[in-house]
């Protein structure tokens, strides 16, 4: 009986090292731990929208080509200094003894955050031999202690943006001063007042620029107004004659050119004004 139970515990030992995690499409589970190692995908994995994924330490994902991750939920990865979460590819023999080839970059897609993705922090974490490595569009994502090796294009882009990241080095992004990441309610109320602040900026530009040009145009028009009325003036004091009459139609052609412009300058100087008092409406 003793042999019995002892060959089992055996079976069970080597079945547990060999055990093999397939996943492919949306994740529903809403953690995954090391038990599962090493998790193989096969195909394009998703955290669909309205869901969290949780990804505990020591979780190894090994990546067939053309396959990645899409987050359009949340995302929480869980690593710690000592048991790191692996993203890498399949021929990755340091996290494969299967693999028959060496890994390259290129070997798999990458990870793509979504603008409509949630909450997303990545902590203590290894990506390696993919084509971009993570391309987030959330501004608001947290990363702290990535490591990223060997990646094809770039290691991380934000907002199409490329970040800049050494191969090897720990990287973070959105971490605080004190090494932790911002609460979520903190950073949507940064990036919030952010856009207040460029929006208030934008409002002044228009509004003063608009002003610039209203106080200009009823200037140069009143200055033509002036001008067109002396003009009015001379032409009327002209005396009728034969020999006057070139006279008087070059300062009838002065005066046409001069309400002409003074009709331009007070339109365009209204036109300033009415933006200036918009810029206080809207």
């Amino acid at each position: 009986m003793k042999r019995r139970a002892l060959a089992l515990l055996l079976i069970a030992g080597v079945m547990t090292l060999h055990a093999e995690t397939r996943l492919s499409g949306e994740i529903h589970s809403a953690s995954l731990d090391a038990s599962g190692n090493p998790y193989i995908i096969d195909k394009d994995i998703s955290v669909p929208s309205g869901k969290q994924l949780v990804i505990k330490e020591g979780c190894v994902f090994l990546f067939n080509g053309f396959t990645g991750i899409a987050v359009l939920g949340d995302l929480s990865v869980e690593g710690s200094s000592d048991k790191p979460v692996i993203f890498t590819s399949v021929n990755d023999g340091d996290f494969n003894p299967k693999s028959t080839q060496l890994p390259n970059p290129f070997d798999w897609n990458g990870i793509i955050i979504t603008r409509e993705s949630g909450s997303v922090h990545m902590q203590n974490f290894q990506l390696r031999y993919s084509v971009y490595g993570i391309k987030s569009q959330n501004t608001l994502m947290t990363i702290q202690n990535g490591v990223f090796r060997q990646n094809g294009q770039f290691h991380f882009t934000m907002d199409d943006k490329i970040q800049y990241v050494q191969d090897n080095i720990p990287y973070s992004y959105n971490i605080g001063s004190s090494g932790e990441k911002p609460a979520a309610g903190e950073a949507a109320a940064k990036t919030k007042q952010a856009n207040k602040s460029s929006s208030s900026s934008t409002r002044n530009i228009i509004r003063y620029s608009s002003l610039g040009v209203g106080v200009v145009g009823i200037a140069l028009g009143a200055v033509f107004a002036v001008q067109a009325n002396s003009t009015v003036n001379k032409m009327n004091n002209l005396n009728p004659s034969v020999e006057n009459q070139t006279q008087w139609n070059n300062l009838n052609s002065d005066r046409q050119n001069q309400q002409t412009l003074c009709a331009v300058f007070f339109g365009l100087g209204g036109v300033g004004v009415a933006g200036f008092v918009l810029t206080f409406v809207f």
